[in-house]
């Protein structure tokens, strides 16, 4: 009762303070995503193959290209008796080239694009479901660190109130010295611990604030507390986990891709045929008079390959072979989302059980501690009994707050492994 008191009593000085953020798991989540970098970084991923999708589709379209040369012959030169050729020969030239037909090289590059991009928004789904794993994680470690901070501070004021009545009673000549030192060293014991428990504390408090991007030296107090009750969601089925899973998605989108890229490198092998209007201005070959002139030149190209001694077989079987490994991965992630599934389903329902025997535990040893306080304060118990009382309260309180930081995260864990509410 003491901790709770000590808890909501820096709460409020620091709400009252005004210098101090408040956080609730969801929003300290939500600074998270908003601060981390890999996320940011995968959406970068995410916009170079949008880019890319762009610009294979520009292969649909006419190009136009322009270009020019100039050329200077040094000697001179006698196109016959007479007639010298002039030393400058320049031109420029404007191409416009419609790509007609190419085996469906370009459809087919733009399908690889449009799995590409699919991939690397999936990327980003998994990097978001990793990281706010990982705030909550962050966030319930530090609310189980404050909380043990806490309970070590209880501790040492319940030990310090013990020491004030044996060092009483042992200066009013009714006990021995014994006593008094086992009381001593336990108090010793318990400021100790109440150190160790402060920088654990304050550790977690500084990784916690890194997370979300704020300076150390700002005052951030947690509200949901390590016993906070969640709503666990029910048991889904393999189907419903593999559907969300963004790494499963990925590998099924990468065995379409590698399909993919077996088609596009059929497509090499198939006719191509592109047509084209060329306008070239300059001075002729054979340039005689140095006047420039116009040429109009319609063009239409075709190219069919006949033999290359079984290239498009090899490359076609290795990309077979690609396939068989990219479906292999698949249905090994699989397997990795049933294990995952199963092991976390078991996990929460196990530490639920372990959090409602730690808080029947620990009401026992409060109970205890009570009952051998008093009757050692009317004589009727040694001093050892109350000691070996409170060593068990603060192990029972320990392990409540222990089994409820393994039941937030096996809870964060079945999450995940979901694919995300």
């Amino acid at each position: 009762m003491k901790g709770i008191i000590i808890t909501i009593g820096i709460l409020l000085i620091t709400m009252v303070s005004g210098k101090a953020q408040t956080l609730t798991v969801e929003q300290y989540r939500a600074k998270v995503l908003e601060y981390n970098q890999d996320i940011k970084q995968s959406r970068e991923t995410v916009k170079a193959a949008i880019y890319a999708l762009k610009g294979v589709k520009t292969g649909f379209f006419p190009k136009l290209q322009l270009g020019g040369n100039y050329s200077y012959q040094i000697e001179d030169l006698e196109f016959m008796p007479g007639v010298d050729l002039k030393h400058d020969n320049y031109s420029a030239e404007a191409a416009l080239s419609q790509n007609v037909y190419s085996g469906s090289a370009v459809r087919k590059q733009q399908e690889a694009a449009k799995l590409q991009k699919a991939i690397a928004r999936l990327g980003e789904e998994l990097t978001i479901d990793n990281i706010v794993y990982a705030a909550d994680v962050s966030y319930w470690t530090v609310a189980a660190n404050e909380s043990l901070f806490y309970i070590s501070q209880e501790f040492v004021m319940i030990v310090r109130e013990l020491d004030g009545i044996v060092q009483k009673r042992f200066d009013e000549g009714a006990i021995s010295k014994t006593d008094l030192l086992m009381v001593k060293t336990r108090l010793k014991e318990a400021e100790l611990q109440q150190s160790t428990r402060s920088m654990n504390y304050q550790t977690a408090m500084q990784s916690f604030k890194i997370m979300m991007g704020a300076p150390l030296e700002e005052q951030v107090v947690i509200i949901d507390s390590i016993q906070k009750p969640v709503i666990v969601p029910a048991l889904q089925p393999l189907e419903v986990a593999l559907k969300r899973r963004a790494d499963y998605q990925i590998a099924a989108q990468d065995f379409n891709l590698t399909k993919q890229q077996t088609k596009i490198i059929r497509s090499k092998y198939l006719p191509q045929f592109a047509v084209g209007l060329k306008e070239t201005w300059g001075t002729p070959m054979i340039n005689v008079d140095g006047k420039e002139k116009f040429a109009t030149v319609a063009f239409a190209k075709f190219s069919m390959p006949i033999f290359n001694w079984g290239e498009k077989r090899q490359y076609v079987k290795q990309n077979r072979a690609m396939e068989t490994s990219k479906e292999l991965a698949m249905s090994k992630v699989e397997d990795q989302v049933k294990e995952e599934l199963a092991n976390a389903w078991v996990k929460l329902n196990e530490n639920w059980k372990q959090v409602e025997i730690a808080n029947s535990t620990l009401e026992i040893a409060r109970e205890n501690l009570k009952l051998n306080t008093f009757s050692y304060n009317e004589g009727k118990l040694p001093i050892l009994d109350v000691l070996s009382s409170q060593a068990t309260w603060l192990q029972s309180y320990t392990n409540v707050v222990s089994a409820n930081y393994q039941y937030k995260v096996a809870y964060a864990e079945y999450v995940k492994i979901l694919g995300g509410l």
